[in-house]
């Protein structure tokens, strides 16, 4: 009997205990069950709700943020910007002018490829710190002051390194100072005599730049149809067009020299061909540069004239210290035996910084008409490049 009770016991145990193990695995079968696919099922449901989210505020922040977005996009397009700028205080002591300060130049050079071959490039020249101020009540100017100038605004088809095509308004090209005339690079805030006077300072026309090697020597080449002097941008007020053409050849190393054409028939019916010779030398700290140009001016009614004149300039540096002198020569007029004028320039400059220099000049004119007077000029200036010209 005792060991039919302890029999029983012990088999009521057993199975009490595997009644107990069944539980607990059915109880564990689902959680296995459900580990790998049932898992990844809620982890992919999370992550959906998750990006849902996300791309919500970043439609949000799209949507708030359009002006900035658009900032971004005009950034992307931006042209580039350099430019320059000059003020001084001109001492004289000509009859009729007073010493003073002159808020020289403002120029500013906008440029953008708009693809590899293509380019826009724009100077616009603000002189004298120029103010315009209208009538209220009407479409008229009550008072202006300076000047507003569009010196150059030209598009440019460059297919290859050797040439170019410029459409538009562009620095003439004659002789050197044309070219490089801007105030951080010359040593003088006075332009040579001639400049402007002969041929003119800007073409609205079509010009070809071509560039070459001859043996050992390099060739720079323009040549350029215009609407003539006297004429803007607007209109031709006459039929015919001007021509031009320049030529530069570097002959050794550091010298190069070369001529210049312009051939028009004005407003008013008058032929005028300009001629001019240059030469510039470099060595080391020394620069040499000269000019002569001459123009024959013949009408219908008269023989004509001619204008002519020349310039000489040394330059010399001395660590950021520059010593400049210059000679100029001009005769309005061949019929005229006494209405010559000339100049002489001695000018010091010192180098603040790459793109700062400071200019003192003194200047000394004379005139062989007797109704014109001599007169001395001194000037204390500074130019200031913006980025590269």
């Amino acid at each position: 009997m005792a060991m039919d009770r302890g029999t029983r016991a012990s088999g009521l145990f057993k199975g009490a205990f595997r009644a107990f193990s069944f539980l607990l695995l059915m109880s564990s079968v689902p959680a296995l069950a459900e580990d790998p696919l049932e898992r990844f099922r809620i982890d992919l449901e999370e992550l959906k709700k998750e990006n849902e989210a996300l791309q919500g505020r970043i439609d949000a922040l799209e949507a708030e943020d359009e002006e900035t977005r658009h900032g971004l996009g005009l950034l992307s397009n931006l042209v580039e910007v350099s430019g320059y700028a000059d003020a001084e205080y001109a001492f004289t002591d000509r009859e009729g002018e007073d010493s003073g300060f002159r808020i020289r130049h403002l120029s500013l050079f906008f440029t953008k490829d708009i693809q590899r071959e293509w380019k826009l490039f724009t100077e616009v020249e603000f002189e004298d710190a120029p103010r315009i101020e209208s009538e209220k009540a009407a479409d008229t100017v009550k008072s202006s002051q300076g000047t507003i100038f569009v010196e150059q605004l030209y598009i440019e088809y460059h297919p290859m390194l050797s040439w170019d095509i410029r459409l538009g308004r562009f620095l003439t090209p004659a002789g050197v100072w044309s070219i490089y005339h801007y105030p951080p690079y010359v040593p003088t805030q006075t332009s040579p005599i001639i400049y402007k006077e002969i041929f003119p300072k800007v073409s609205d026309g079509v010009q070809l730049k071509n560039s070459f090697s001859l043996r050992d020597s390099s060739i720079d080449t323009h040549l350029y149809v215009a609407n003539g002097a006297g004429n803007p941008g607007a209109l031709d007020r006459n039929e015919s067009k001007g021509i031009g053409a320049r030529l530069n050849a570097d002959l050794l190393a550091g010298l190069s020299t070369g001529f210049s054409y312009f051939g028009e028939r004005d407003n008013d019916g008058a032929s005028r061909m300009s001629y001019g010779g240059h030469i510039l030398f470099n060595r080391s700290a020394l620069r040499l540069q000269a000019e002569y140009q001459i123009r024959s001016n013949e009408t219908d009614a008269a023989s004509g004239s001619d204008d002519s004149g020349w310039y000489a300039q040394a330059e010399y540096d001395i660590g950021k210290w520059t010593l400049a002198a210059r000679y100029d020569w001009y005769d309005p007029s061949s019929e005229s035996p006494d209405d010559l004028w000339t100049r002489a320039t001695a000018a010091v400059n010192y180098r603040f910084a790459h793109n700062v220099v400071g200019k003192i000049e003194f200047n000394s004119n004379g005139f062989d008409d007797p109704s014109m007077d001599d007169y001395s000029q001194a000037i204390l200036g500074v130019a200031v490049a913006i980025g590269d010209l």
